[in-house]
């Protein structure tokens, strides 16, 4: 998407818009649709750059969904200017920001960019909540010169906020949907869409994986420590395979004790050695509730997925293996059947 960085009249701005929610209209990606968003309202405003940003308040983060001209970036609820914004529900124009205690400059000195002119927005949901903002720095005037954010910019740029706002609202309702509230995968049903739409594509030109694992002697830790220890095991589990999961891998609860991990670009082997990574990671590792220290094995099946077979089919294949593993004494990795 070309940056242009020019006054638009206000024919050129209805023109600009309209464009703007064709595009919106033909796009289904989430990703391509926040850029969309995130660049109309760069174009409401005239600035050089734009960000839009989600509260994670699991994680009591704020990162960047979208951002024009920069990576992504992560920040700490309530630090910086965006994290006064979503704590306060607050509109800030900053015209002098290095004048100001709360913005960070280190970005600046670390690109070069000097910030002149920053306006940032809360974004709500339909209920007024806020879930994270919208931020637009470098106001620039008819001439591409700087120039300062006023009341008149809040107006414009309150029309792409109320649309990220309702598509982000739209996306994390879809995916509270496909999540496990215990651990914050994604649940059985998620992994079914997640299959479908990021592992079907690429099977014919690529391989993949499919490792499912159980946690061993699970119901022994429920009857000696309790549901609540139990609980917390299968949390430590989670959060320890999301840590080793590559960016493009997919970690699921299955069901129970059962976890699944999706590994588009790995092929058998690299599986069966990632498998055992984790196999070593559970058992190095100690679960803490409360004043106990638990700890635990798993077993693990693996399995190269077929194109030829459904989701299911590839499910059952490296269940089979894990079947096998706990049956021939557990804690251990199986990626091929003995004849």
């Amino acid at each position: 998407m070309d940056k242009e960085n020019k006054y638009l009249s206000s024919d050129e701005l209805l023109e600009k818009i309209f464009y703007y929610m064709q595009r919106l209209f033909e796009e289904k990606e989430l990703s391509s649709t926040l850029v969309l968003l995130t660049d109309l309202g760069r174009t409401l405003v005239n600035s050089d750059r734009a960000s839009f940003w989600f509260w994670d308040k699991k994680k009591h983060q704020v990162w960047t969904l979208a951002a024009l001209e920069i990576g992504k970036i992560t920040i700490p609820e309530g630090s910086g200017l965006i994290g006064a914004s979503i704590q306060n529900n607050e509109v800030l124009i900053i015209n002098d920001p290095y004048n100001d205690s709360r913005f960070n400059s280190d970005v600046d000195k670390n690109s070069g960019y000097v910030t002149k002119s920053i306006l940032t927005l809360p974004v709500t949901n339909a209920d007024g909540v806020v879930i994270g903002a919208y931020q637009a720095i470098n106001k620039l005037d008819a001439e591409g010169k700087d120039a300062a954010f006023t009341e008149a910019d809040i107006k414009r740029l309150t029309l792409a906020t109320a649309f990220c706002g309702r598509t982000l609202e739209s996306y994390l309702l879809y995916n509270e949907a496909l999540e496990d509230q215990l651990t914050g995968l994604k649940n059985r049903r998620g992994l079914y869409s997640h299959y479908e739409k990021n592992i079907v594509p690429i099977l014919s030109s690529k391989k993949a994986s499919l490792i499912i694992c159980d946690i061993d002697h699970f119901k022994k830790v429920n009857d000696t420590w309790g549901h609540n220890a139990g609980d917390a095991v299968l949390k430590h589990v989670a959060n320890l395979y999301s840590s080793l999961a590559g960016i493009d891998d997919g970690v699921f609860r299955w069901g129970g004790e059962e976890f699944i991990l999706l590994l588009p670009g790995k092929d058998l082997e690299e599986a069966r050695a990632f498998a055992e990574q984790c196999r070593q990671n559970v058992e190095a590792s100690v679960c803490k509730f409360e004043d106990l220290e638990i700890k635990v094995t798993m077993s693990f099946g693996v399995s190269e997925l077929n194109a030829d077979m459904t989701t299911e089919e590839n499910v059952k294949s490296a269940d089979e293996k894990l079947y096998y593993a706990k049956e021939h004494g557990r804690n251990r990795v199986i990626h091929i059947l003995p004849e």
